[in-house]
């Protein structure tokens, strides 16, 4: 079965058209990806409604090539922490910085940490960002009591991400455009396609720089997502005390052939058994409870 399922996915793969040229095309070098997300900043942060960073100090949690940190700048922060697990990473990001955003580079500053053990003391900021962040993170639960602790009472996380069986949850467009792969097929299969891809060198994966390349490893799961839903989400968010939800969306896929889908989507997604495949992104902005010292 498993080799049908290869064949199948490739053919229906090379059916499929690509929704995603555009972010394709800016991964091919560190400076376009960056300005790719960086022209999407206002759009993609328009779902926590008005928001005014005046005089806040703002850690971008999982900052990665740092698009969201020269939005944040426009928010007027008061200070700007990128932090990411990778240090190479930010050594990209340091550089870009310094050579596109040179009036701003001064202002920000970069930390190479887990999010599940942040190296700073309790209370420490005002505002947490997390965009396209925690379906990426292993220990998201301990990553949340972080941003818990690290903030001060009454600061807010501003989040998003795509749950797992959205239809691009798997994060495998480097090589698969098929949507859902990931629900349809088992993630053997979908690995084996993509490793089968990329080794006749039909994947856009082989032909990027190592900034934006990911790696399929060798396992049978999915490598770089850790399998977040948005049911899962909302447990680990209600076992921890501290946590107040002030706000939360799903948003449909917005499909690039239909302009009327997300419409009909919008509806649907909203019902529990239903959203979990329907939602492009996740939306939540969380409080921390005032009373907490």
């Amino acid at each position: 079965m498993s080799r049908l399922g290869e064949k199948l996915l490739i053919q229906l793969n090379e059916l499929m058209p690509d929704q995603h040229q555009a972010l394709l095309a800016a991964k091919q070098n560190a400076s376009s990806y960056n300005a790719f997300f960086a022209e999407r900043a206002l759009s993609s942060f328009m779902p926590f409604g008005p928001l005014d960073f005046t005089g806040l100090d703002v850690m971008d949690v999982g900052c990665g090539l740092g698009a969201n940190l020269l939005h944040i700048h426009h928010l007027n922060a008061a200070s700007i922490i990128g932090l990411d697990i990778s240090s190479d990473q930010l050594k990209h990001t340091q550089a870009l910085f310094q050579k596109q955003h040179p009036e701003i580079a001064a202002h920000v500053k970069f930390c190479a940490a887990d999010a599940a053990q942040m190296p700073f003391p309790a209370n420490s900021f005002d505002v947490l960002v997390a965009a396209d962040t925690f379906e990426h993170i292993t220990f998201l639960e301990k990553a949340l009591r972080e941003c818990v602790r690290v903030l001060r009472p009454n600061g807010r996380l501003y989040v998003y991400f795509p749950p797992f069986y959205a239809p691009w949850g798997a994060h495998m467009v480097n090589w698969i455009r098929v949507p859902w792969c990931q629900v349809f097929f088992s993630e053997k299969t979908v690995l084996k396609t993509a490793r089968y891809l990329e080794k006749t060198g039909q994947a856009t994966n082989n032909h990027l720089p190592p900034e934006t390349r990911l790696d399929l490893g060798t396992n049978d799961k999915i490598p770089f997502v850790n399998h977040i839903t948005i049911h899962r989400f909302l447990k680990i968010i209600q076992s921890i005390p501290d946590w107040h939800i002030q706000k939360m969306d799903f948003l449909p896929p917005n499909w690039r052939t239909n302009k009327r889908l997300p419409k009909i989507i919008k509806p649907v997604n909203q019902l529990p058994l239903v959203r979990e495949m329907f939602t492009a992104k996740a939306v939540f902005i969380l409080q921390k409870n005032s009373y907490h010292k």
